[in-house]
């Protein structure tokens, strides 16, 4: 028995996205809250959905462990399914907690949710949760009042309306938090799905919290526009542990920004080194970030893949969410690692709010004069918290369906009336940016079958028909039609 159950409620077998990728992560935030807790002498118990046959699962480590307090991390993604398990939990006699990016973003949404006329989620942490989760603990557990002293919460109050607490300041000394409870996972359960997959494994690691950059579409509401790093030597011996301690081929470092402080950056390349802590590692940076300097700093520290956020290939989308980066920067960054021998992820947009016909050809024109290593793309999703949520939320509820949101990563579809195209016309748009992509790498020297080659050249065809043909449906735009012609 212990007296906290913390709950990863994605379950993968319900989520056929991320079936495809089996690219398995657990939440970290779950991870410290556990740490955290642990070293304040409480016993905590982890129940992983990732990968749980069903519910029969969770309710079967609930009555094993009888925990008074369930706490749930949630993304917009399982909502559904950290709703689900909330009322089991509930159930079941527990104190239920909710936090992360989207219960903070709208706690009354969960404070509200009823299940045969009771409420099953009590608390909702908003924001950051360490400081937060051990103040609560003492009150939760042993049934004292005074939720309203603890920053950072929402809760129903006596009239059953919600009462938010001042927020909490963000942790400054982040070297003061203990390493993620990583032990109490099934480590050997995630390497096994990686390497059945891809033939190597992976973990992840967070170096630093924040990201002050203004993208209008980007939610942060829990480490907020802050930027604030662990030490260089910190994270170095964390990776140190890791490598000793699970031996993954290659770990994810998941912050938001890798590169903003260039001293930090150089401490960690000396940290990393002198502590033989190096494994490869992929990072998720800024176009106008990268030099020649910085990205030899991260090679040598073991850096393969660094990922960014391209989003359009069009100067004028990239002005209207506020990202701060030109296309001249992105193909010079894109240019740079591939003179290093650094591999490229970017992650590109469709459907963002003033985006037109020439806009798209310019995204599918910038991935085959680039060509990303990986590259994958989503439809402009509108986000509870953010600038670009505010400027659509009127136009939130489209296409038969009153429900404005998507449950699982599969499901990504246009969320707002765009006005002249839908989510079909952004799926065929999808799939020609892709063999627009794998057409530049043929005609690069990427070696495949003749059927192959024939194969991509049929469906880069039908792709390119179907977007301009759907483009000049009736209230859409009507570019002229060349089929042959290239993006």
């Amino acid at each position: 028995m212990n007296d906290v159950l913390l709950v990863n409620p994605l379950f993968l077998r319900d989520d056929p996205v991320e079936q495809r990728l089996m690219t398995p992560y657990f939440p970290l935030g779950l991870l410290y809250l556990a740490a955290v807790a642990r070293e304040a002498a409480y016993g905590v118990a982890i129940f992983d959905a990732m990968f749980a046959q069903g519910d029969e699962d969770f309710v079967a480590v609930l009555e094993r462990e009888q925990p008074k307090l369930v706490g749930i991390g949630v993304l917009t993604t399982v909502r559904d399914a950290a709703l689900r398990l909330a009322a089991l939990a509930h159930r079941h006699g527990a104190t239920v907690i909710v936090g992360g990016p989207d219960p903070t973003a709208r706690p009354d949404l969960y404070l509200h949710y009823q299940v045969d006329g009771s409420y099953p989620v009590d608390l909702v942490v908003v924001g950051e949760g360490e400081k937060t989760f051990l103040e609560l603990l003492p009150l939760l557990l042993n049934g004292r009042g005074g939720l309203d002293a603890v920053e950072g919460v929402a809760y129903r109050d006596e009239a059953g309306q919600v009462a938010l607490t001042p927020p909490r300041p963000f942790l400054r000394d982040l070297d003061g938090l203990p390493l993620p409870a990583r032990d109490l996972l099934d480590v050997e359960r995630y390497r096994t799905a990686w390497r059945d997959r891809h033939g190597f494994s992976s973990l992840s690691l967070i170096a630093t919290r924040g990201c002050p950059y203004g993208c209008t579409w980007c939610q942060k509401s829990v480490f907020g526009c802050s930027f604030r790093p662990r030490s260089p030597e910190r994270v170095a011996g964390e990776m140190r542990h890791i490598k000793e301690q699970y031996a993954p081929d290659q770990i994810r470092i998941v912050d938001d920004v890798t590169g903003i402080d260039r001293k930090w950056v150089r401490a960690f390349h000396d940290a990393v080194l002198a502590l033989d802590a190096v494994i490869p590692f992929e990072c998720l940076s800024r176009v106008d970030l990268m030099d020649e300097e910085l990205a030899r700093l991260l090679k040598e520290a073991g850096c393969f893949r660094i990922h960014f956020g391209a989003e359009s290939g069009s100067q004028r989308v990239l002005d209207a969410m506020h990202k701060g980066t030109t296309v001249a920067q992105i193909r010079r960054a894109a240019e740079l690692c591939r003179q290093l021998d650094i591999e490229t992820y970017f992650y590109m947009m469709v459907g963002y709010p003033g985006e037109e016909w020439e806009d798209l050809r310019r995204s599918a024109r910038l991935l085959r004069e680039t060509r990303p290593n990986v590259f994958s793309t989503t439809i402009a999703y509108p986000m509870p918290g953010t600038e670009f949520y505010e400027q659509v939320r009127d136009r939130m509820a489209l296409e038969g369906d009153s429900t404005p949101d998507w449950v699982h990563t599969a499901e990504n579809r246009l969320l707002f009336r765009r006005g002249r195209y839908n989510t079909l016309f952004y799926r065929w748009a999808i799939r020609w940016f892709h063999l627009e992509w794998k057409d530049a790498w043929l005609r690069a020297g990427r070696r495949v079958s003749r059927r192959a080659w024939l194969k991509t050249q049929a469906g880069l065809w039908l792709s390119r028909a179907m977007v301009h043909l759907m483009a000049r449906m009736p209230g859409a735009a009507a570019p002229r039609f060349h089929p042959t012609e290239g993006a």
